[in-house]
């Protein structure tokens, strides 16, 4: 499989569950109404107190506009990386489509981020809770998106690098370039 072949997969898995999730979100009318309340139960009893500060300073006031913005947030990239996915199934990205990837896999990563922090997720030992996971898939999906991020961000990829089919060229220039130009 082709180095552009293996993101586009990754990148169809990621959008299509960010699609999903924002979808849920939509069809499910209770969602907005209801994210304050949610928001406003969880800051009690996070492991992370920073996260609980801005959940009851930032996020609980203004729930409503948040509860927007995290389902045109999912929904967006959804379809977005899903579009890059499917556009880099058949071609590696041009540049502006590699931007827009990232940019997209970047705005992904802050709101699962921002999931796992709410969920109190851990990712060390935690004998207070066996039946959680070893490591939350809200975690996971993190570390995919920003090494997609970054693969995408590398300076040449695979497949820039790969030298035009020397087949097409006469037997005295194939000599030059495969011998650093030595004369015969």
């Amino acid at each position: 499989m082709r180095p552009h072949r293996f993101q586009a997969f990754v990148l169809l898995i990621v959008g299509y569950e960010w699609l999903i999730s924002g979808l849920n979100k939509v069809l499910a009318h209770h969602f907005v109404q209801g994210l304050g309340d949610e928001l406003a139960a969880a800051e009690h009893g996070l492991p992370y107190g920073f996260y609980a500060v801005l959940l009851s300073h930032v996020f609980v006031p203004h729930a409503h506009f948040f509860a927007w913005l995290v389902i045109v947030g999912e929904w967006t990239s959804g379809v977005l990386l899903l579009a890059m996915g499917a556009i880099a199934w058949f071609r590696p990205l041009f540049p502006v489509e590699k931007a827009i990837t990232a940019a997209t896999l970047a705005i992904a990563s802050f709101m699962v981020l921002n999931f796992f922090f709410f969920q109190g997720g851990s990712y060390f030992i935690n004998p207070s809770d066996p039946y959680d996971e070893g490591i939350p898939v809200d975690f996971v999906l993190f570390w995919i998106q920003i090494g997609l991020m970054i693969a995408l961000l590398r300076k040449k990829s695979s497949d820039e690098v790969i030298q035009p089919s020397l087949s097409s060229v006469d037997t005295s220039e194939r000599f030059h370039r495969t011998h650093g130009g030595m004369s015969k």
